[in-house]
């Protein structure tokens, strides 16, 4: 995992950026439903430290604050794939936590010594605010907000000023609690991230493989504009199964790492590239017309023809070749039939001599 994807889900597939979101808005919901239950039942601790006075506002307060805590609940199924709705929706909830903190302590203004309990709320909040896996840069906005909250409260709360002895010590301690914070949502978001390669990657190539592939391609149909066209390419290696059983299976392996390589130096990381299947390999080039993603697939095989893979065993050298079979398709292109079309492209490069690229169109199959 590369340090950046750390900082920004901006460097995140888009794929993978929908499933962090629908995991957030299920521990957002989990935590707006433990926070619910927590504020009402503090009721209890307040009856029994409190006097009469304090204990009537905040009874109150807390039946405010649990009442508008509770349309976030539905609101947490509408955000599950929406980006924009889960960052409204956190600040939402930071926002009503920080009024009944600020709100909690002004009910205190005439004590000398604030109950523990109640000055420790944001440090609560911030321990709490772990359980969700967010990008640091999301992290530190969060703390931002939290730290611009409490200093704001301090400043009311003091006769605007914060000339107060015990404000540096909250704020380095609010810090420490920050860095912990950040710290465990970096160490949860690796975690959600290694397992979502796990799942969407071929274990020998790296590349996405073919669950992923075809989630990728409909999604990038279905947002393709009218009048622009993608191309997709099927690839297959000549005489795979002569290979591994001439120069054995370790051979074949270091051929299939060789060939993933070059395919993505070739086609760069705009296109969508996956392991298809045994010696398979796909690839879908967006806004890419017929004849572009052709030339693209012939470089390809004169890429893969010039370069000998040596065996890692004897040291000996391996000229490997393949076939390819390319179609063009737009936002009302039916995903089967594509793959059927560039299926058949591919059955005609072997059967007329392998080592070769035919284009298909719904009318033509052009050798190039």
């Amino acid at each position: 995992m590369e340090l950046k994807e750390y900082w920004s889900d901006h460097y995140h597939s888009r794929d993978f950026r929908l499933i962090r979101i629908g995991f957030v808005a299920v521990r957002f919901r989990w935590l707006v439903t433990l926070l619910i239950i927590g504020i009402a039942g503090w009721v209890a601790v307040d009856w029994w430290v409190l006097d009469a006075a304090h204990f009537k506002l905040l009874w109150k307060v807390r039946l405010i604050t649990g009442a508008m805590l509770t349309p976030l609940l539905p609101l947490s199924y509408l955000c599950k794939l929406n980006r924009r709705w889960m960052v409204l929706s956190l600040f939402a909830l930071l926002s009503i936590l920080l009024f009944f903190n600020a709100v909690s302590l002004w009910s205190f203004r005439d004590v000398a010594t604030i109950p523990a309990g109640y000055v420790a709320f944001p440090y609560f909040l911030l321990a709490l605010l772990a359980v969700l896996p967010l990008p640091i840069r999301s992290g530190l906005r969060v703390v931002v907000f939290i730290l611009a909250a409490v200093l704001g409260t301090d400043y009311w709360l003091d006769s605007h000023t914060l000339d107060n002895g015990q404000l540096i010590d909250r704020v380095w301690l609010l810090l420490c609690f920050s860095l912990a914070m950040l710290w465990v949502q970096s160490g949860q978001l690796r975690m959600l991230l290694d397992l979502y390669r796990e799942s969407t990657r071929d274990p020998l190539t790296r590349l996405m493989n073919r669950r992923l592939f075809m989630q990728q391609l409909n999604a990038v149909r279905q947002e393709n504009k009218a009048g622009q066209s993608f191309t997709l390419i099927l690839f297959d290696l000549d005489k795979f199964k002569r290979i591994n059983d001439q120069h054995g299976h370790l051979m074949g392996d270091e051929v299939l790492v060789s060939v993933s390589t070059t395919l993505v130096d070739i086609f760069g990381s705009d296109a969508l590239i996956a392991r298809y299947g045994g010696e398979e390999f796909v690839v879908l080039l967006p806004n890419t017309a017929l004849e572009q993603g052709a030339r693209q697939a012939e470089t390809l095989r004169l890429a893969v023809e010039s370069q000998p893979i040596e065996n890692p065993l004897d040291e000996t050298e391996v000229l490997v070749t393949l076939s390819g079979g390319v179609v063009s398709g737009d936002k009302n292109s039916d995903v089967t039939q594509l793959i059927q079309w560039a299926d058949e492209a591919l059955y005609k490069a072997k059967s007329q001599g392998r080592n070769c690229v035919i284009a298909h169109s719904p009318h033509i199959l052009a050798e190039l």
